[in-house]
C-alpha cells in the first residue's frame, strides 16, 4: 500500500467518516475510494448488459424452472 499526502476538505472527510462508519480519516478515504471503484465497475457491468454486450439468455434458459418442476416442488 502506498502512502500519499493529499489535502482534503475537513467537512467532506467528516461526512465520509459518518457515511462509512469509520473513526479515522485514512479509513474514511480508503472506504470512499473502494466504494467509488465498486460503483464504477457495477455501472460498467450494467451498461454492458443493457447494450447487449453481455447476454445471459442462454443461462436463463438453462436454469429456468419449468411448470412441472415447480408443481413437483410444491407437492
Amino acid at each position: 500500500m502506498a502512502r500519499t499526502m493529499i489535502d482534503l476538505d475537513d467537512e467532506m472527510v467528516a461526512q465520509a467518516k459518518e457515511i462509512y462508519g469509520t473513526k479515522t480519516k485514512a479509513a474514511a478515504v480508503r472506504a470512499a475510494v473502494e466504494d467509488a471503484v465498486k460503483r464504477h465497475l457495477r455501472q460498467q457491468f450494467i451498461d454492458a448488459v443493457k447494450s447487449g454486450e453481455l447476454d445471459f439468455s442462454e443461462i436463463v434458459e438453462e436454469t429456468k424452472v419449468t411448470d412441472s418442476a415447480r408443481d413437483a416442488k410444491a407437492a
